[in-house]
């Protein structure tokens, strides 16, 4: 590599400075050195950089298909169909329905829809799902994604509530309370607040005791029997109907 200064012929020279405007081949093909005499500053080649380079583009371009071959190119274990919810819900599952539904009412993964969801909600509590039939029943009640329809959301709380769903037995005490898809029935009430309430519904125990001033004492007597009987039932066995006012069948309704 010459290392002597074109304008004064000296041997003498050191390393010099780049600069912004020295030029993208001088930069990567040579290296710039200053003369000790003159000052004067010049370039001889560097047979190193073509070498670092090309090992840096090698790098840079295996490194490159090595992460495309990882993303694309390598063996994956795909999720089989059978396995989405979608796809368990339509062959009839009615977990994978009660999944969707509540999908489609908050947006998880899927768009906001009432109407979808009401129509999963329908779809697992007539298959018999307990949360399904509370959820059916607040849409019933709610007219979300569904023509409104009281009598049927009683008719869909209630067999939960029998069931030992706390929130199916808040919500169905506060339509006995107020006469909502059935008959005013405080007493009812009472018993389906109370029930709920033994299993922490807070709510539940608030409107409990803001009834019992409201009975007389043989029907709170009554009602806090009946309770304790259908308290001592095994978990999910519905209780025998009420003697009181009778729930309508629940409606077939299509969301």
């Amino acid at each position: 590599m010459s290392r002597v200064c074109p304008r004064c012929g000296s041997k003498e020279s050191r390393g010099a400075s780049l600069h912004a405007h020295d030029g993208l081949r001088r930069l990567l093909f040579y290296t710039p050195k200053r003369c000790r005499d003159c000052r004067h500053r010049f370039w001889v080649p560097n047979p190193l950089k073509p070498i670092l380079l090309l090992s840096a583009v090698a790098a840079l371009v295996g490194g490159t298909a090595w992460f495309a071959l990882g993303l694309h190119g390598s063996p994956t274990v795909s999720t089989p169909p059978a396995t989405l919810p979608h796809a368990r819900a339509v062959q009839g599952d009615a977990e994978a329905q009660l999944q969707m539904a509540m999908r489609h009412t908050t947006g998880d993964g899927v768009a906001q829809n009432d109407t979808e969801a009401a129509k999963w909600f329908a779809k697992a509590a007539r298959a018999g799902l307990a949360e399904a039939q509370y959820h059916y029943g607040l849409v019933l009640l709610e007219g979300r994604g569904v023509v409104q329809d009281y009598t049927a959301a009683f008719a869909w709380l209630e067999k939960p509530a029998r069931r030992g769903h706390p929130l199916a037995q808040y919500r169905l005490g506060e339509l006995y309370r107020y006469g909502t898809g059935t008959p005013i029935d405080k007493p009812r009430a009472y018993l389906w607040f109370n029930l709920a309430a033994a299993q922490g519904v807070e709510a539940a125990a608030k409107a409990r005791d803001s009834l019992v001033w409201q009975l007389k004492p043989e029907q709170l007597a009554a009602m806090q029997a009946e309770a304790r009987h259908m308290s001592r039932l095994p978990a999910g066995e519905a209780p025998a109907a009420d003697d009181g006012a009778q729930a309508p069948a629940p409606a077939e309704t299509s969301p």
